[in-house]
């Protein structure tokens, strides 16, 4: 792939309880030639619709959101008919806890601490949901 076909401009919304790693997320996605907003943990309806207003392209989401659970999260938004690609980013790496994030409606599940190549690699086309996975 040349750098005329890599993807750049996306738009990213990253949702993390820890501050310091969702805005280090952000600004790395920034660097990389994306759009990328922060949003704090709130209220499941307050954060689905925080996410839902910013359009995304794709969602970064931490799984312990403080009481809120980010599997609560991707399941109010694809039951609002969000189709921006869920990534699940976590702690908990398990074939077990992978399976129940792609059954909620994530698209994909990454353990912690996140590898910045991987997420260069993954960022240089616009993620496309599977056909399983929209269903």
């Amino acid at each position: 792939m040349n750098q005329a076909d890599v993807w750049s401009g996306g738009k990213a919304v990253v949702v993390d309880d820890n501050a310091a790693s969702a805005f280090l997320l952000a600004d790395f996605l920034r660097m990389i030639g994306h759009r990328a907003d922060v949003l704090a943990s709130a209220q499941l309806d307050v954060l689905v619709d925080a996410i839902l207003a910013k359009e995304p392209d794709l969602v970064f989401l931490d799984l312990m959101l403080g009481q809120l659970s980010g599997h609560d999260v991707a399941r109010v938004l694809r039951e609002r008919g969000c189709e921006a690609y869920l990534v699940a980013v976590t702690g908990w790496g398990e074939p077990d806890d992978q399976k129940f994030s792609l059954d909620v409606g994530f698209d994909e599940h990454w353990t912690k601490p996140l590898d910045t190549s991987r997420v260069e690699v993954f960022m240089r086309e616009k993620p496309r949901r599977s056909s399983k996975a929209a269903a």
